[in-house]
């Protein structure tokens, strides 16, 4: 059998890639690629995935090797199991009724670790990595003396569940309080600047449209680049909140090299990825690692999955 395909099922975009069998030259081999709003597989996901398979299967459905799914959210690898995504309306979708109707191997594995599997077999090559993810959510995926940690159900990784803050003045989408997640991720950033404008007393044009509800997590960028200062608030309180949390992970894993992607951080690379570097190091204990942004872009962990695939062959 000659392809395998690769699917990363985010909080808001599902990617599918069909690929040759070639771990060599994992993007040259991908064949057709389809980029999907999540929303999409709302009611009867399982039968929505075996048509999208299907479809960019077209006539060689037949040799597929194996389908690797990459899914944010808890898992349980040994049940094959999608348990919670805190960003879609996914709850305990079982990966086994997939395999079963389309009659092909089926391996699972959480979105974060995927894309830390990318960067450290294709980009990084140092063996002693952590890739960060944030985007909708934030997750990511740890390699330790060339090790890829897995966890005992799958979820060795959740790094947007670290508490941040013990009072808990945020709550995180998956219902905790205190998360990294909900502060500073796609979903949590509007939040925090909602609570934050409660106490500026400086009106800015920013202010005013979060004060009115009526702005959006790109306002919130674009007005900072403009010298709004409370947007300038709001970012730095972003990247101390950041610099803290990935310290944390610094002095859990002493990484060589830590690889930012997600599309908040890689679509604003100046105001989230390069103050870290100077930041990381107020808060860290261990000799702060080089950070740099994801070479891979918003594919790292699509490209995981379909070198997942791969391996398992």
């Amino acid at each position: 059998m000659d392809y395998v395909i690769g699917i990363d099922l985010g909080g808001t975009w599902l990617r599918i890639a069909i690929a040759k069998n070639n771990n060599e030259k994992i993007k040259e081999s991908i064949l057709r690629k389809y980029i999907l709003p999540t929303n999409l597989l709302n009611n009867d996901p399982i039968k929505k995935l075996e048509n999208i398979i299907h479809e960019i299967s077209k006539n060689i459905i037949d040799n597929i090797a194996c389908i690797c799914i990459a899914a944010a959210g808890k898992l349980d690898l040994k049940k094959s199991k999608i348990i919670f995504s805190p960003h879609s309306s996914i709850r305990n979708l079982s990966l086994s009724i997939l395999e079963e109707n389309l009659k092909i191997p089926i391996k699972l594995i959480n979105d974060g670790v995927a894309g830390a599997l990318a960067e450290w077999k294709l980009c990084i090559k140092n063996d002693n990595i952590v890739y960060i993810a944030i985007g909708t959510g934030i997750g990511g995926g740890i390699v330790v003396d060339g090790h890829l940690l897995i966890g005992k159900e799958g979820n060795a990784h959740e790094f947007g569940h670290m508490i941040v803050d013990i009072n808990g003045l945020m709550e995180c989408k998956c219902g905790g309080r205190g998360h990294w997640e909900a502060y500073t991720s796609g979903s949590g950033l509007p939040n925090l600047c909602k609570f934050l404008s409660k106490n500026y007393n400086e009106e800015t044009p920013l202010l005013k449209k979060v004060i009115n509800n009526n702005f959006n997590i790109k306002d919130i960028f674009e007005y900072t680049r403009k010298g709004d200062k409370f947007g300038m608030y709001v970012i730095n309180e972003v990247i101390k909140i950041n610099a803290m949390a990935i310290a944390n992970l610094v002095n859990l894993y002493d990484p060589n090299v830590i690889s930012i992607g997600g599309g908040v951080a890689l679509k604003n690379p100046d105001l989230i990825i390069d103050p870290l570097n100077d930041h990381v190091s107020k808060y860290s204990f261990n000799t702060p690692p080089k950070i740099i942004p994801s070479s891979l872009k918003e594919e790292t962990s699509l490209i995981g999955a379909i070198l997942f695939a791969m391996e398992e062959l």
